[in-house]
């Protein structure tokens, strides 16, 4: 179930609405915001600190067994023990007249789930949410956990700082036993793992597989394997490839079938060996696909691999403008880390022409192709430099210029996109705080502390409300350069400026 945020009701036990008003612990229950067969889901209100969460409390019957409180002890330390920024946040958890209750973040922005009702997503807005779980997920594994249940429905959306990866109720130690009971398949059909299903140990492969299902179902709308019932969609995952991409939506490059594949893969041993690994595959193939010829990714089995040698437009290289106090991949060296991971993962490389990556569906909504200058008017801009995105930030689509003294970058997905690169940041020793004008949050600086022998540059973050959907603006360079640059934003373009998250 969706741990905190809106969906529609599936079938369950009948929920009372009693509970409105109820004191659990501290914590004043208000409207119901979600529900299943093994808990409701409400918003909250701290009797004292007056802030909101979502409080996910346990049906009595369902608490009443000792089996399930285990399971519900688990989720609650899985939880503790990681301090990630895309594993929802817990507050508190306890049992409170004879039901248990967790305490979370509220996602004030629903789930995947309901964002995916819509249809598909174009790739410039699915990506940042990949990388984002895929953070996560690597995050689980390396601290000995395997998650067993990634679905839409448990990635939590929130313009604050989601996505977030909740719903660790099936969460257990990579070493622990998978048996559930005789006969019970634990996690959701359209993104079981083949060897899951077959009753075999769950690992962190189970999950990797899982985030590749979800991929396919959030840029082809659909997910990889449907039929008319449950026997049938498991017989696909365990005897089946996918279709391809190109058959659900053809302006997705027929590249992207074989990164996909390789996450979808039957057997755990022929998956990409990280969560990162997985989207570092999908993000090349939807961004050389706009190039022409692509490096694309192949699963094989696993043993030994040589690298095929890149086309010699690959090994060209424009050096980028040099900064003080930064430390950044160039684009080249960023492409060689995803390489050398995957075939560190038994995945080998392969040549192959893809078809242009545009359909009339994409050319309703244009690509940007200019960045706004600090008096509102749009300037031409180009294809980013090595040294304008943090490491590990997806430049698909990204556009980047320089106007007066300062370098912005335009970034689509708005606060998704924002969101990991704060992330990106946060790693690389840079601390964020609210930037304001005439009281008013209007963006985020973020800057590493100041150094007596380097000039730290600074960090500019602002979401721009544009008639085709929410862009990301980075702008960089030194403190004063970029705080003007974003008051006369402020100034030009006011209205259009989102709050800071």
């Amino acid at each position: 179930m969706d741990a905190v945020g809106r969906q529609g009701r599936p079938a369950g036990p009948p929920v009372s609405t009693a509970a409105a008003g109820l004191l659990v612990g501290p914590w004043e229950l208000r409207e119901e915001i979600g529900h299943g067969g093994q808990a409701t889901v409400h918003r909250a209100r701290h009797a004292t600190l007056r802030r909101s969460a979502a409080v996910k409390l346990i049906h009595r019957a369902v608490w009443s067994d000792p089996a399930f409180r285990v399971r519900f002890q688990r989720e609650c330390d899985a939880l503790a023990a990681l301090d990630h920024p895309h594993v929802i946040p817990v507050h508190d958890a306890g049992e409170c007249e004879g039901r248990g209750y967790l305490v979370m973040r509220l996602a004030r922005g629903g789930s995947l789930a309901e964002r995916m009702r819509e249809g598909a997503m174009r790739p410039a807005e699915a990506l940042p949410l990949l990388a984002a779980v895929a953070d996560a997920l690597d995050a689980v594994h390396a601290a000995g956990r395997v998650h067993r249940d990634v679905t839409p429905a448990n990635i939590l959306l929130d313009p604050d700082g989601g996505p977030w990866l909740g719903d660790f109720g099936l969460a257990r130690r990579i070493d622990a036993t998978i048996a559930t009971g005789e006969g019970v398949l634990v996690g959701t059909a359209a993104y079981l793992a083949p060897e899951v299903i077959a009753g075999g140990r769950a690992g962190p492969e189970a999950d990797r597989y899982a985030l590749a299902a979800v991929a396919f179902h959030m840029l082809t709308g659909r997910a990889p394997f449907v039929a008319p019932d449950l026997a049938g969609v498991l017989y696909g995952h365990m005897h089946h490839d996918p279709p391809s991409v190109r058959e659900l939506q053809p302006h997705l490059p027929a590249a992207l079938d074989t990164a996909l594949r390789a996450g979808l893969a039957r057997r755990p041993a022929q998956r990409p060996p990280t969560a990162r690994a997985l989207v570092a595959c999908i993000a090349g193939a939807l961004r050389d696909a706009r190039r022409g010829p692509v490096a694309t990714v192949t699963a094989i089995a696993p043993g030994p691999t040589r690298m095929l040698p890149a086309p010699d437009r690959d090994r060209t290289v424009a050096v980028p403008r040099r900064r003080r106090g930064r430390r950044a991949l160039t684009a080249v060296a960023a492409a060689a880390l995803a390489l050398l991971v995957g075939v560190a993962g038994g995945l080998a490389y392969t040549q192959r022409d893809s078809l242009p990556f545009m359909t009339e569906a994409v050319a309703e909504a244009p690509r940007v192709t200019t960045v706004p200058g600090a008096d509102g008017i749009d300037i031409p801009a180009g294809a980013p430099a090595g040294d304008d995105l943090p490491a590990g930030v997806p430049a698909l689509d990204a556009v980047a210029a320089t106007t007066g003294d300062v370098r912005v970058v335009s970034l689509p997905g708005g606060a998704a996109a924002l969101a990991a690169v704060r992330d990106a940041l946060d790693r690389d020793g840079y601390g964020a705080s609210t930037a304001e004008f005439e009281g008013r949050p209007i963006g985020l600086e973020a800057a590493r502390p100041w150094d007596f022998f380097v000039d730290t540059d600074r960090y500019g973050l602002m979401v721009l409300r544009e008639p085709a959907g929410e862009r990301a603006l980075i702008v960089s360079g030194d403190t004063d350069d970029v705080r003007a640059y974003m008051a006369g934003l402020a100034v030009s373009i006011g209205a259009r400026i989102l709050p800071a998250a």
